[in-house]
C-alpha cells in the first residue's frame, strides 16, 4: 500500500462491503462502517449538492469518492498530513481500475459474494506494489 494511504474500503451505496485494504492489524467491522458511511453520505447529500467530501479523525483524514454513477462509495484513510493532490490521483487510478472491470448492472445484480471482486483485489494489490 502507498505511504499516503492507510486504508481503503469499497461499499455499495447501501453500505454493503465490497472490498477493503488496510495497513493496520486492527480489525474493523466493515458492516458497521458501511452503514455509517451510507447514512452520512445520504444525509449530507440532502444538505449540499455534493454531499460529504472528507472527514477528519484525530490524525487521520477519511476522503469519500463515488464510482459507477454513485452506486459505489470508496473511502480512503490517509494521514492528515498527506497531500490531497496525491491522494486524489491515487483514488482516480483506483476508481478507473474498478470501473474497467465492473459496471452499474454488476453492482445492482451482485449476489454478495466477495469472490466476485477477486480480480479487482488482485489488480489493486499490483497497483499498490507498483507505486
Amino acid at each position: 500500500m502507498s505511504p499516503d494511504i492507510e486504508g481503503l474500503w469499497l461499499f455499495t451505496k447501501y453500505g454493503v462491503p465490497i472490498a477493503d485494504f488496510t495497513c493496520s492489524e486492527q480489525s474493523t467491522d466493515k458492516s458497521i462502517i458501511g452503514g455509517l458511511v451510507s447514512a452520512i453520505k445520504t444525509f449530507s447529500q440532502h444538505l449540499t449538492t455534493k454531499g460529504l467530501q472528507s472527514l477528519m479523525l484525530e490524525d487521520s483524514k477519511i476522503v469519500f469518492f463515488s464510482a459507477l454513477q454513485g452506486n459505489v462509495i470508496m473511502l480512503i484513510r490517509t494521514n492528515s498530513k498527506a497531500k490531497d493532490k496525491r491522494v486524489n490521483k491515487i483514488a482516480i487510478d483506483i476508481l478507473r481500475l474498478f470501473e474497467d472491470l465492473y459496471d452499474v448492472n454488476d453492482i445492482e445484480n451482485w449476489d454478495g459474494s466477495t469472490n466476485f471482486f477477486k480480480e479487482f483485489q488482485e489488480r489493486l494489490c499490483a497497483f499498490f506494489n507498483n507505486l
